[in-house]
């Protein structure tokens, strides 16, 4: 019990399981995915868009399995990192406890390139008639970020109130609206699941991708990319009430919103005409039109608002989970000690949380510019070009692409990691089965996180041949921090050996749960 004294800790026992769920649901930004992921998803899979997100929700699925075998080990601020150190070991849990918060940052800012500089624009545009300089998702982006970092730095239960509000309002809305459209849409057909039944409409679109598993596979980068938050509860480990409600946010979270953004991927496909995707993914707001030409201009800003509040609570879940885990690295040494600092007052990793922010916004600008540029819009016309100009709306739209790819480079990595953890924990840990058990076993232990492990394969391979702007760019920018982690870890080992020995493994809620339990048992025998 000394050691649990002598180490940084948060306040224990103030999130509970519908917490937990909440901040899973808020961290994916459901309504965020409907206004982006899938219109950068479509701009690949055209009419197979909601095949890509079936894929990618059933990919999720899978690692559900995953997850819930590690979360009933580990729980503690550290997350996937103390996930992977229970079982691999510090080397693959120090890369993985500096990849999460790489695909957290950058998921961080790609989400508010899109929301204040295509959406916003083109909302006020379409049904005001309002104009808006180019410059405007600048001071947008700025607000999305910091000013969520406060509302998570100030603690952990005014955040919980609004997030909780937030994700289950959204949710409820996406999962009713969504199921209107396609109830009321002349377009439905199972066909949007088949990549073959379409070579006539879309043949010359998918060509130059490769094919149409091709053009499947890089929708699918943008479908389980819009799943970039889910482990969202694992850093609430310090802080919950019980550690299984972590186990069940993580089950719970992932359901729920893989069937809604699966219902709302073909909602918005059958309600734009599975013939017209091509329009679809040329289009800054198609969710937005769909849903003001199926429920009116309230339907369309209704949507909008969603999407903005669904922003704003993304980035206090991402940015709360990304601060986490530097605090946890920070208090076993492997980050500076400046990361492990607690606020007296609030609780909470306020300097980890800070370092976030700053860096998601300084990410968020200066991708901004550099790929604006590579895109052919110079800084200059970023700022006297209307923000609906076609330049502008297509160079941050590539922006969005390329940040959420490099998320999805630390998501896969991230992923990879959990899924070799469980095989060799289980391995490991030599289990006798009978009955049912003995086929269970291999398929949940093995085979499933062996299945997951392949689809991510797939996806990051489709990623990178053949080369696509921005997607191959970004691919490349994350492996380089792939690579800058191992030499970091790597740097680590040889020079402070205990902090490596111990990495990921100082604070387990689990074991600490385990122990106060024996203890009350030796106390009260009966």
């Amino acid at each position: 019990m000394s050691n649990q004294k002598a180490v940084p800790r948060l306040r224990r026992g103030v999130v509970g399981t519908l917490e937990a769920v909440a901040q899973e649901i808020a961290a994916m930004a459901p309504a965020c995915d409907t206004v982006a992921f899938i219109t950068s998803a479509a701009a690949f899979a055209f009419v197979l868009t909601p095949f890509a997100f079936l894929l990618a929700m059933l990919t999720m699925f899978i690692e559900v399995n995953t997850l819930y075998h590690l979360s009933k080990r580990h729980a503690s601020a550290g997350g996937y990192y103390g996930y992977v150190a229970t079982a691999l070991g510090p080397f693959t849990a120090i890369v993985t406890g500096l990849m999460y918060p790489v695909y957290q940052i950058a998921s961080t800012a790609a989400i508010p390139v899109y929301v204040a500089g295509v959406v916003l624009p083109g909302v006020l545009n379409y049904f005001f008639g309002i104009s808006l300089p180019g410059w405007i998702w600048i001071p947008f982006i700025l607000g999305f970020i910091l000013v969520p970092i406060g509302l998570a730095i100030v603690g952990i239960r005014p955040q919980m109130k609004y997030i909780r509000y937030a994700a289950m309002t959204k949710i409820a809305f996406l999962a009713i609206t969504s199921l209107y459209i396609i109830v009321m849409s002349p377009d439905n057909t199972l066909n949007v699941f088949n990549p073959f039944a379409w070579n006539s409409v879309y043949g010359a679109q998918f060509a130059p991708l490769g094919g149409p598993i091709a053009g499947l596979g890089l929708g699918m980068i943008f479908g389980l990319t819009s799943f970039i938050g889910y482990g969202g509860s694992a850093p609430l480990g310090d802080e919950v009430k019980n550690s299984k409600a972590i186990t069940k946010a993580l089950m719970l979270g992932v359901s729920i919103v893989g069937i809604v953004l699966t219902e709302v991927s073909y909602a918005l496909t059958v309600g734009w005409g599975v013939n017209n995707m091509t329009s679809f993914a040329n289009s800054s707001i198609p969710g937005i039109i769909v849903y003001a030409h199926f429920m009116g201009i309230v339907g369309g800003l209704m949507l909008a608002l969603f999407a903005f509040n669904s922003a704003f609570s993304d980035s206090v879940a991402m940015q709360s989970n990304a601060g986490r885990v530097y605090f946890a690295m920070g208090r076993d040494g492997i980050l500076p000690k400046f990361f492990a600092y607690v606020h007296e007052k609030w609780i909470t990793p306020s300097k980890a949380l800070l370092f976030v922010g700053i860096a998601s916004s300084i990410t968020a600008v200066l991708s901004g510019f550099v790929i604006g540029w590579l895109s052919g819009v110079s800084p200059l016309q970023m700022f006297t070009l209307s923000a609906t100009s076609q330049q502008v709306s297509l160079a941050l739209s590539n922006v969005f692409d390329f940040l959420t790819t490099i998320a999805l480079v630390g998501f896969i990595v991230a992923h990879f990691a959990n899924n070799t953890a469980v095989m060799v924990m289980f391995y490991r840990l030599k289990e006798k089965h009978t009955g049912v058990n003995r086929i269970l076993h291999p398929v949940m232990h093995y085979l499933l996180p062996a299945v997951a492990t392949a689809i991510f394969a797939f996806v990051l391979y489709e990623s990178i041949w053949p080369p696509v702007f921005p997607v191959t760019q970004a691919v490349i920018v994350g492996v380089a921090f792939l690579v800058f982690s191992i030499f970091y870890t790597l740097r680590i080992k040889r020079n402070n050996p205990k902090a490596y020995k111990n990495a990921g493994i100082t604070v387990n809620i689990v074991e600490e749960e385990k122990l106060e339990k024996m203890s009350k048992a030796e106390k009260d025998p009966n």
